[in-house]
């Protein structure tokens, strides 16, 4: 959909309905300039791949196209529909609220703003009876019990993730000294091979000797 479609929020052009004159274009690859389109399309995308997603040229004012309508390298998106928020879901409010207030939250702000809601929160009595093999609930549950059942979920996750990371790290190390050790060969056969080549050098200096008093004796002897 992201490839197709103009990823801006609330801009309905595509690719099937485009008008003439419309074209489309994907994201930066330099950091630079993805940092300045993060900083223009803050709000303004629901979801953005840098690899998939693109953005119709209604979104750039004129001076970011060359003669030939080409998008320039420096070009940034700076024109977004006005949204009459009366017109908004609540829950598109209420979400972009929530960003808002995140994107000012630092990392182990939010982390600690998450274990803190964790600790008020209390196990259900006999959860594990409550739940089928199929990892839903029997029957009508609290909602305390539906949020347990996604903390159980997300540990569980957590947990796998660690230990893949933990596996990723000793292969990474194992690979890391496979490439030294492999280096180290390179150099030992580097080494010999240079020894071997000097070697072959004197043999062959020696038979060019061997040779040129052969021929000296031959000559001497057919006297």
């Amino acid at each position: 959909m992201t490839s197709t479609q103009c990823v801006v929020q609330f801009c309905k052009l595509s690719i099937f309905n485009k008008v003439p004159g419309v074209t489309f274009h994907g994201c930066p690859t330099s950091t630079e300039m993805r940092n300045k389109w993060l900083h223009a399309l803050r709000h303004k995308c629901v979801l953005l791949d840098w690899t998939k997603s693109r953005i119709c040229s209604k979104h750039f004012e004129s001076h970011c196209f060359d003669s030939q309508r080409r998008l320039k390298d420096n070009a940034v998106p700076t024109i977004f529909p006005s949204v009459n928020k009366k017109h908004l879901p609540k829950t598109y409010i209420s979400r972009t609220k929530i960003e808002r207030i995140l994107s000012r939250m630092t990392q182990q702000e939010i982390m600690t703003d998450i274990k803190n809601s964790m600790n008020k929160l209390k196990e259900p009595m006999n959860l594990d009876n409550m739940v089928n093999e199929e990892m839903k609930f029997k029957g009508e549950v609290s909602t305390e019990a539906q949020l347990w059942l996604i903390v159980k979920k997300q540990e569980h996750l957590n947990t796998r993730l660690m230990e893949l990371l933990a596996q990723n790290k000793k292969h990474v190390e194992a690979l890391q000294s496979n490439i030294k050790q492999n280096k180290n060969n390179k150099k030992d056969v580097d080494q010999s091979m240079e020894t071997h080549k000097y070697i072959v050098k004197c043999l062959q200096e020696k038979l060019a000797t061997y040779e040129e008093q052969i021929e000296i004796l031959t000559a001497v002897e057919a006297r």
